[in-house]
This record gives C-alpha cells, sequence and structure tokens, in this order.
C-alpha cells in the first residue's frame, strides 16, 4: 500500500498572503506572518507521530491539520526559541486557519479553543544616561554619516518609534517645522510622533548633508534615510547595523533599537509625564502597555518617589 505524503499547506500559504498584501499591512508584519506559516509548512512536512497522531495527509476532516499538530510545533518553537516568538507565531496561526474558515477551506479552525502560550514578564533594560552620551559622543563628526547618525539615535530617543516605523519612511512623513515624524504603527495606524528642538536641528543638518551627498535638491518621495555608498534607503537592518557600530565605537554594550521606546517610556514616568499623552505617542490603545513598558526600570522610579513619601521620613520631619 502506498504510503500518502503529508499534506502541503504551501498554495494556501500563497494565497493567504496574497490577501494580507492587499490589506496594505506593513513590510515587517508580512514577514512575519510568511515566516510563521512558512515554518509550520516544513514542521508539517517533517512531521514526525506523536502520541498517536500521524502526519496530516489532507487539510481538513480526520487525516487533516488537528490542534495535536499545531500544540506540537508551538511546543517545539518554545524548545527553540523563545516565549515570544512562540506567542507571536502563534497568533500568526491562529489569523491562518481563521481566513481559512472564511474562505470555506475548513469547516472549523484547529486552534479555535488553543490559549497562546504564556509571555514572561522580561524587563527590557533601559539605556543608562552615561552610555547615551557616549552612544551620542560617537556622531559629533560633520560627516554625512556622522549627521545621519546622529539623527537615527536622537530620533530613536525622541519619538520612542518601533525600528521599522522610524525607517520604512519617506521625506513627506517629516515636519520640521511642526516637529512630528508620522509614523506608520501595528495594525497600519498611522500616528504623528513629536520629538525635540535638539533633535529637529540634527535632522536639519543631516537633510541638509543628504542634499549635498546625493547631489540634488530632496524630495518627498525620497527616503527618510540614505546609505553612504549606495545613496538608497537604508533597511531595517541598515539601520540596525548603524546602531550596533556606534555601540561598538562608544565601547558600550549593544543597545537594540527597541531600548529606546523603553528608555523614553521611563524617562517620561520619571519626570511624571501624563499617562494618556504616551499612549499617544507610542500608538498605544490599551493601557496594559503602560504596565508593559513602565515594568523598565520600575524599581529605580519606586525608590525615587518614595524619598519623598516616606512615612518614617514624615514622622521624624524628614
Amino acid at each position: 500500500m502506498a504510503i500518502s505524503k503529508p499534506y502541503d499547506i504551501a498554495p494556501l500559504a500563497s494565497s493567504w498572503s496574497r490577501s494580507l498584501r492587499a490589506r496594505n499591512l506593513s513590510v515587517n508584519t508580512l514577514r512575519v506572518y510568511d515566516r510563521a506559516v512558512a515554518g509550520f509548512r516544513d514542521f508539517l512536512l517533517n512531521y514526525q507521530a506523536r502520541d498517536g497522531r500521524p502526519a496530516p495527509t489532507t487539510l481538513d476532516g480526520e487525516a487533516g491539520i488537528h490542534r495535536e499538530h499545531v500544540e506540537t510545533y508551538i511546543s517545539d518553537l518554545l524548545q527553540r526559541t523563545s516565549p515570544a516568538t512562540a506567542h507571536q507565531y502563534f497568533r500568526c496561526l491562529k489569523t491562518f486557519f481563521n481566513w481559512l474558515v472564511d474562505e470555506e477551506e475548513i469547516n472549523r479552525s484547529p486552534m479555535r479553543t488553543m490559549k497562546p502560550p504564556q509571555l514572561p514578564e522580561v524587563e527590557v533594560p533601559i539605556i543608562p544616561d552615561d552610555a547615551l552620551k557616549k552612544l551620542l559622543a560617537t556622531c559629533k563628526g560633520k560627516t554625512f554619516e556622522d549627521r545621519r547618525d546622529l539623527a537615527v539615535i536622537m530620533m530613536f530617543l525622541d519619538t520612542g518609534a518601533r525600528l521599522s516605523e522610524l525607517t520604512e519612511r519617506t521625506l513627506d512623513k517629516l515636519d520640521l517645522d511642526l516637529m512630528v515624524l508620522h509614523v506608520k504603527g501595528k495594525g497600519d495606524r498611522e500616528r504623528p510622533a513629536p520629538f525635540g528642538r535638539a533633535t529637529a536641528v540634527a535632522m536639519d543638518r543631516y537633510l541638509r548633508a543628504a542634499s549635498k551627498h546625493i547631489g540634488r535638491t530632496l524630495e518627498g518621495s525620497d527616503p527618510l534615510w540614505i546609505g553612504v555608498k549606495t545613496k538608497r534607503a537604508l533597511t531595517i537592518w541598515g539601520v540596525g547595523s548603524l546602531v550596533e557600530r556606534r555601540c561598538k565605537e562608544a565601547g558600550i554594550p549593544h543597545i537594540h533599537p527597541h531600548q529606546f521606546r523603553h528608555t523614553l517610556a521611563h524617562k517620561w514616568k520619571l519626570d511624571g509625564g501624563n499617562e494618556d499623552s504616551l499612549m499617544r505617542i507610542m500608538g498605544w490603545r490599551s493601557r496594559q502597555m503602560l504596565s508593559r513598558y513602565g515594568s523598565s526600570a520600575g524599581e529605580e522610579r519606586a525608590r525615587l518617589e518614595h524619598r519623598s513619601l516616606s512615612p518614617g521620613d514624615r514622622l521624624n520631619g524628614g
């Protein structure tokens, strides 16, 4: 008797990918969706039967994809990667199977009663002031690269924008007079990200240097960040490498761009900034995000606040 081959979800994954692109989602979001389903496809094609559940040979039905297949895939992810990645891929797959139901390819999602893996509370380290000063000091030169790198770092620090939000922008999204960069966040929502005077000056100097670098007047359709050698748009990897290179020059530990976001949230709360304003700046719709980002250096804020509210000090006239 011929052994049936494992079911290949690639054609349906391609159709789903096309439907996602029609929704005009960000490049980064599309990339995550594609990786999650591609990983699940590879897993199914190389599936080793566990607990009596064989590899699926059809999409739906008794021989189709079941909850056990997805659970085993997520379990393997937790072993190989991180809880955050497993959680993210879980959400992507749930969206994929819901799409299959909507498209009447399957009757019910195998994930309909599944719960996502729990995410442990992880405090993202904020960037100390002395490290920030050393990092900025590496960009104090007057070359095009120095002007650009200083502007990138200042924009990260001042706007709290995500890596993709800051990178995938064109010049017409920047307003130096209002000191605002219009970024596109999760859910394809655009929001104004304000920045301060020092950042506006750094951006103005960078843009004048960029015009000289490419040999013409900048236009609104030009990318916000330009490469030194290519004179084309910097990718998210290019911007990430830029920060990493400057960290090495400064002699400080590696900084992931997302740490700037946590650092802004910490400093904002430390200085008594309005939480509703912070939510707007960061593009958050849930107050739960305030707690998640506020956990970074939360002990430091509690310690400083205790100095002014200490019951013992007050009783003793301190």
